[in-house]
């Protein structure tokens, strides 16, 4: 079993025990996406070991990572502002690339551009929540902030990955360990990642606790 996948299962298995019967249904929505990350994961190694081509699963994964991480985006947002329409336009635009990058190199090649776009997307609507928290004159303790520790999770996967696909004609021939260096890069923007969703949803669960 890989690290990415024992990754994912241990934030699946943290979320589920705080998350089980949050009122919130973004949050508990969480659990779901998880559990799906888990079998993605799983199913594309089999694919990638037997068939040698696994790409066309995570085309299929795309739309639930765009789907879930949109709304949960839309559950933080509207603490302070209605984003409604700018996640709607947000999520029209990436669905239409998808749609281009399947028309234009079918779906067993990876859709690059669509993810290269929902990268920078989530990565705008990390800094616009940084800027929203700031700007909110009331007193928040960041070190129990479940939303920030998620959006900051997100911040830091997605800004590394751009950061990675920008220069990956520069990092794919260089090799470490017997691997792409890439891939240690990604493992570890993997487990920055769940680390700060699995601390954020121990935060929910203390605040749901507290509020009990």
């Amino acid at each position: 079993m890989s690290i990415m996948i024992l990754l994912e299962a241990a934030c699946f298995l943290i979320a589920f025990i705080t998350l089980k019967r949050e009122a919130s249904w973004a949050w508990r929505g969480m659990v779901i996406f998880l559990l799906i990350t888990c079998i993605t994961e799983i199913t594309g190694k089999f694919l990638k070991s037997v068939y040698h081509n696994n790409q066309w699963v995570y085309n299929i994964f795309f739309l639930f990572e765009l789907g879930f991480t949109s709304t949960m985006f839309n559950h933080i947002f509207s603490k302070y502002i209605n984003s409604k329409l700018l996640i709607i336009c947000s999520f029209g635009l990436l669905i239409t690339l998808y749609v281009y990058d399947i028309i234009s190199h079918g779906f067993l090649v990876y859709i690059d551009l669509s993810a290269t776009v929902m990268a920078v997307v989530f990565v705008l609507y990390s800094f616009y929540y940084f800027y929203l928290l700031i700007k909110d004159d009331h007193y928040v303790d960041l070190k129990r902030s479940a939303a920030f520790w998620w959006v900051a999770g997100v911040l830091f996967y997605y800004f590394g990955s751009t950061a990675v696909n920008l220069f990956f004609v520069y990092l794919k021939n260089v090799r470490m360990f017997g691997h792409n260096v890439t891939h240690f890069i990604f493992m570890a923007l993997s487990f920055i990642l769940y680390s700060c969703w699995g601390y954020s949803f121990i935060c929910r669960k203390w605040h749901t606790t507290s509020n009990s």
